[in-house]
């Protein structure tokens, strides 16, 4: 059984164009995947995000309530005792209090601000990924693409090879009736 050089260079553009479509379907679902976890994750920072914006308010308004728990305890210990001195040492402890406040407040904005900047610095990591991984899906299409077209090429190149006539020392080649069969003819 013989097989022309025509049905092994369809063969062989066939196998290669098959391989050339399985290497870009598989680039694009592989891409499609790590872009649906690269969403997933972003989807997830943004909620953390919120959940920390909400953390802070808490942590704001606990601080804020203990504050005020304990200046209304002072008070009250200070109408309980009847004592007069103590109301000016109230009035000297008081302000302090109030700036540990504010300080604590500040210290609680300023970590929640730290933490939305680290967020999104993440986020941003996190659209350049999914920004690569597109350009990555398109570069791997491209080299799929070239590889075929290197293999039809060689396939091409092959075929002409096995197809042309050629001369030999005792008579000429020439192609018979089928495409890739060759005929040699024997001269004197």
């Amino acid at each position: 059984m013989c097989i022309s050089a025509t049905v092994l260079a369809i063969a062989s553009l066939a196998t290669a164009a098959a391989g050339t479509v399985v290497s870009i379907s598989a680039a694009s679902a592989n891409a499609r995947a790590q872009q649906d976890m690269l969403d997933l994750q972003r989807k997830q920072m943004l909620e953390q995000r919120q959940m920390e914006a909400l953390q802070a308010q808490e942590a704001a308004v606990q601080r804020a309530e203990d504050y005020r728990r304990q200046r209304a305890a002072n008070l009250a210990a200070l109408a309980a005792s009847g004592v007069g001195e103590n109301m000016s040492f109230l009035q000297g402890i008081a302000p302090a209090e109030e700036k540990a406040l504010r300080t604590d407040l500040a210290n609680i904005r300023l970590g929640f601000l730290g933490g939305q900047n680290r967020m999104a610095d993440e986020i941003r990591v996190n659209r350049l990924n999914r920004d690569i991984v597109g350009m990555n899906k398109t570069a791997s299409i491209a080299g799929s693409l070239i590889n075929f077209a290197g293999s039809a090429a060689q396939i091409g190149n092959f075929y002409q090879t096995y197809n042309t006539p050629k001369a030999t020392p005792r008579g000429t080649a020439t192609t018979g009736g089928n495409p890739g069969d060759i005929v040699v003819t024997r001269g004197n």
